[in-house]
């Protein structure tokens, strides 16, 4: 598996963490952040991209800091 490939699928499974930490549903998420359910769905299997923009909305939906969200990685 390619690094970049590691690095999606492990932003993806912390995304999902801290969202169900949060008790929250994809749609919840959607609905605080702007980001489509299934975009979110799509980067919490590690399918996707995630542009910068993107993890700032994910991060306000979740009442986090961007840093916060990155730090895990």
């Amino acid at each position: 598996m390619e690094r970049n490939e590691k690095s999606l699928r492990r932003f993806g499974q912390l995304l999902a963490a801290l969202r169900k930490e949060k008790n929250l549903s994809v749609r919840d998420l959607a609905s605080r952040s702007g980001v489509e359910t299934r975009r979110i769905a799509r980067i919490e299997a590690g399918k996707v991209n995630i542009h910068f923009t993107t993890i700032l909305a994910l991060a306000r939906g979740l009442g986090i800091t961007p840093e916060e969200l990155l730090e895990s990685l």
